[in-house]
C-alpha cells in the first residue's frame, strides 16, 4: 500500500428510499420550516409591531427588548436551513 491509498474496501451505496420515507422527510422539513416561520413571526414581528403601535411602556428592559428579536430571527433562520438541508439530502439520494 502506498501513501494516500485507503485500506478500506469500497462500500455499496445505501438502498434508495421508499416513497413513504421520502414523504416523511418532506413532512418533517415542512414542520421545521413552519416552526421557524412561527418563531420569527412571534419573536421578531410582534415586538416591532408593539413598538410601532406604542404598546411597550418605558419600563421595558431595553436589552431584552432588543436581544430577543435577534435571537428569534437566528433561531428561525437556523430551523429553516435545517429543513432545507433535509430536503437537499433527499434530492441527493434520488439521483
Amino acid at each position: 500500500m502506498t501513501i494516500g491509498e485507503s485500506s478500506k474496501t469500497p462500500t455499496a451505496p445505501p438502498p434508495p428510499l421508499s416513497d413513504a420515507r421520502k414523504e416523511q422527510i418532506k413532512l418533517r422539513a415542512t414542520f421545521l420550516n413552519g416552526i421557524g416561520i412561527g418563531v420569527i413571526l412571534i419573536g421578531v414581528f410582534t415586538p416591532l409591531t408593539r413598538i410601532m403601535v406604542g404598546d411597550i411602556n418605558a419600563g421595558t428592559d431595553v436589552l431584552s427588548a432588543s436581544l430577543s428579536p435577534v435571537v428569534c430571527f437566528f433561531l428561525g433562520t437556523a430551523l429553516h436551513l435545517i429543513a432545507t438541508r433535509m430536503l437537499g439530502d433527499l434530492s441527493r439520494d434520488t439521483q
